[in-house]
């Protein structure tokens, strides 16, 4: 027969359960060189991680970008403005080689005008980027006509002249001859024509505008369309005080068609 528990604390003896002695058994602790087991070891968890993390960083770089175009709060308030609207665009301009041609010459000029839109230069600036844009008697041709005009100093860095004289000198000597009198004239003549249609004038009127160079105010630009257009459209439009060029354009359209839908109803009147 076995001794009960009494029996062995008399003998100097001690029984401990199980459970007993695995909670008094004290916790060895980590050695230096050990981490605690949390799952970073895992892969699945790691490559979550690094795509989230990743994902977060092309989200914010992408909302930085977004940032640079928008106008900032200061910016606006201390200045009254907005942060300018940036365009970066490419102009392959080529060499001008002095042809008599006027399409060759308005496309030269144009590029470079398209250019100079974008660059704040100066008149010196725009004309010095030209001339390096053009063969060298180019050059040579435009320090000669400044003699001309009786400046003193007919150097090209000392000249004061304007890009529009520049322009317009590159005209006179490189249009055919007759050419530039030939399409000012026709301008200051300028009469939209029994059967022409508003559209096709007004496509005419611009392109002698833009070849020929003409810095009229816009009102006296409005002034000039609404003469020589047709004498019922003169008479709808007089009393109207408009003083854009765009604005006038569109009311002309608008009576163009209010005569059609009568000539459709009422057969053909005589616009003149």
């Amino acid at each position: 027969m076995s001794p009960r528990r009494l029996g062995y604390k008399e003998l100097g003896l001690e029984l401990v359960s199980l459970e007993d002695k695995s909670s008094r058994t004290p916790k060895q602790p980590l050695m230096a060189g050990e981490k605690k087991d949390d799952g970073t070891g895992d892969p699945i968890k790691n490559f979550l991680e690094e795509a989230l993390t990743q994902q977060r960083n092309e989200m914010m770089d992408s909302f930085a970008q977004i940032l640079r175009w928008l106008p900032t709060g200061d910016a606006s308030s201390s200045s009254g403005g907005t942060t300018p609207f940036k365009v970066q665009m490419n102009f392959d301009i080529p060499i001008f080689e002095g042809q008599i041609d006027t399409d060759v010459v308005d496309k030269w000029l144009n590029l470079l005008e398209g250019y100079f839109s974008i660059h704040n230069f100066s008149n010196r600036e725009k004309i010095t980027f030209a001339l390096l844009k053009a063969v060298p008697h180019i050059k040579d041709y435009w320090e000669t006509f400044c003699e001309q005009k009786e400046i003193e100093e007919p150097s090209l860095f000392t000249v004061t002249a304007t890009w529009e004289s520049f322009r317009d000198a590159i005209k006179e000597q490189y249009y055919p001859v007759g050419s530039y009198y030939d399409l000012y004239t026709k301008w200051t003549t300028l009469r939209q024509e029994r059967d022409q249609e508003v559209l096709e004038f007004t496509n005419i009127f611009h392109t002698l505008h833009t070849k020929l160079g003409i810095k009229d105010s816009e009102r006296h630009l409005v002034l000039k369309y609404r003469r020589a257009m047709h004498r019922y459209i003169q008479t709808e439009m007089e009393f109207l005080d408009i003083s854009s060029l765009g604005a006038t354009y569109r009311y002309v359209v608008k009576i163009e068609q209010k005569l059609k839908q009568k000539t459709r109803q009422f057969g053909p009147g005589n616009p003149s």
